[in-house]
């Protein structure tokens, strides 16, 4: 049916107020792990493997001068070895063991990422140009307990979520930050610093001025030192708000290792899955989680955001 003109204004000045009061649609969520399984079946089957004690690189064929990826994988072992040694390891709830990291090298444009299984993903793009957080993801491997630790293991998804709502994504990123920026600087390792904080050294400056500016300095604060996640990390939203939550949960996550020790940071991991992290950090530190956040927003000078409300 045609619509005579004023009719057709109407209908036009009607769609565009419905619009107008729509709220926008949420940034789409990016999963870059959805390729896991091609990426390793394609390197197990075609790609080189080179292996060394605490850690295995697979990388395709022709793809690096092979004496570069010999002269890595010694590098690995020395720092892997040296970030054990760090942490206290082994620990009888490391799902890893004895086994070593397994690094896949894989072509194409997706953020590097462990997997939990052993197994490490990261572009062959950012070993080419030296930008791979090789140590941050292993140490994501060595940090793992027993199944389920992550939150998007649990069978039921009411108990997914419930693990999501209680998992400290600060201590689980901070921590593995921490460890491989300290093994980087004891070994001379090359790790890679996707969000440019500079390494331990400027960890707090960084974190203070993007904090400053960023629009998601409510609710990052509320996350770094409190359970959950922060949700802009996983929509198209990651590249803003990433840089400020990583320089921040490594911030405060040195500032706790200051506190008490390395390996008693390292101690709260089994208490993640059973949400009991908190109280043990808590009996720890002799004091609350919020006394811990509310002094090291003050040695940061941002004494104003120490008790910060959530963003909705």
């Amino acid at each position: 049916m045609r619509l005579p003109p004023a009719a057709f204004l109407i209908a036009a000045a009607l769609a565009r107020a419905a619009l107008a009061q729509s709220p926008p649609p949420a940034p789409a969520a990016p999963n870059w792990s959805a390729d896991d399984s091609a990426r390793i079946g394609d390197l197990t089957r075609n790609g080189r493997r080179y292996p060394g004690h605490h850690a295995i690189v697979w990388a395709p064929p022709d793809s690096l001068d092979p004496r570069h990826v010999a002269a890595l994988v010694d590098s690995l072992d020395l720092s892997l070895s040296a970030l054990e040694d760090l942490m206290g390891a082994p620990y009888a709830w490391q799902r890893l063991g004895g086994r070593p990291v397994q690094f896949y090298l894989s072509p194409g444009r997706f953020i590097s990422h462990a997997t939990g299984r052993g197994a490490v993903l990261v572009p062959i793009w950012r070993v080419q140009q030296g930008a791979a957080p090789l140590l941050h993801e292993a140490s994501h491997e060595l940090l793992a307990t027993t199944a389920p630790f992550y939150p998007w293991e649990p069978a039921d998804s009411l108990a997914r979520d419930s693990a999501q709502a209680r998992f400290p994504l600060w201590l689980s990123e901070g921590l593995a930050d921490y460890l491989a920026q300290a093994t980087a600087a004891a070994t001379g390792f090359h790790e890679g610093d996707a969000f440019h904080v500079g390494g331990l050294q400027h960890v707090d400056s960084v974190c203070a001025a993007r904090l400053a500016v960023s629009p998601w300095r409510a609710a990052i604060v509320a996350r770094v030192g409190g359970h959950g996640r922060l949700d802009a990390l996983f929509t198209t939203d990651r590249a803003e708000a990433a840089p400020t939550f990583y320089a921040c949960s490594q911030s405060l996550t040195k500032y706790l290792v200051q506190r008490i020790g390395v390996r008693e940071v390292v101690g709260l991991f089994p208490a993640i899955a059973a949400g009991t992290w908190s109280a043990a950090l808590e009996t720890r530190l002799g004091g609350s989680v919020a006394d811990l956040r509310r002094a090291w927003l003050s040695k940061l000078g941002l004494t104003v955001l120490a008790d910060p409300v959530p963003s909705p």
